[in-house]
């Protein structure tokens, strides 16, 4: 992945941002939206209730389809992510971001993304590593990078890239124990205040030498960001 796919440092301290994964997220997303044409269909994604910055770029694809058993978020298409009423390689590029690790049976999903594209579709998917577990409502499995590539094994082509490296895990791990401290007391404001900083610090570090990082370092990350060719 190209130094332009690296998240923006002044994104860290913008009233918007969310959470470092999700900055990396959106960063991935931006860096290949280029490649998001013809009948494009995201797998779990919420049409509504969306998260993060990155701007879905319907206007250069012939439809955008949104698939979800979450009503609430108005999908498309009310269906299983492993059983989609959609006939057989008849869709350009597919999304799948944050669903893997909520399935039971993560191989059935990328089997019916490999039914439905066409010859040298596109995959675009992401899941955690080193992250809380979060239900939703079910958090079954983590994947290392040896796992997705063996979870998409039957694909022509598959590209890996980490998001974030081991100074980001512990900067995430600081971020998301600020949500966790509670009370009004003086203690409990300097918890908050001390952690929201450190977890900046560590990320702007992280930012800062994530292309240079040793190889024990680059064992750590907090998830993988996935392009996989049909």
């Amino acid at each position: 992945m190209s130094a332009q796919t690296f998240p923006s440092g002044s994104a860290l301290f913008k009233k918007t941002y969310i959470t470092y994964r999700r900055l990396w997220l959106d960063a991935c997303l931006d860096a290949y939206s280029h490649q998001m044409c013809g009948l494009v269909l995201d797998l779990g994604g919420k049409r509504e209730k969306k998260r993060g910055s990155f701007q879905p770029p319907e206007y250069q694809a012939h439809a955008w389809w949104y698939l979800n058993l979450d009503l609430s978020t108005h999908p498309n298409l009310f269906a299983d992510v492993t059983k989609t009423p959609i006939k057989t390689a008849s869709v350009d590029c597919l999304i799948c971001t944050e669903v893997l690790e909520h399935l039971k049976d993560p191989q059935a999903c990328v089997n019916e993304m490999y039914r439905l594209l066409r010859d040298d579709g596109l995959v675009f998917a992401s899941t955690p590593f080193i992250y809380p577990v979060h239900a939703d409502p079910y958090d079954f499995q983590r994947f290392t990078e040896d796992g997705l590539r063996h979870l998409f094994r039957n694909f022509k082509s598959v590209e890996i890239h980490r998001m974030g490296g081991y100074f980001g895990v512990l900067g995430l791990i600081c971020e998301l124990g600020v949500s966790g401290e509670e009370g009004i007391t003086l203690a409990s404001k300097f918890r908050r205040w001390f952690l929201k900083w450190l977890s900046r610090a560590l990320l702007v570090l992280d930012l800062n030498t994530f292309s240079s990082e040793n190889p024990n370092r680059k064992k750590f990350t907090t998830g993988y960001f996935l392009k996989a060719t049909r």
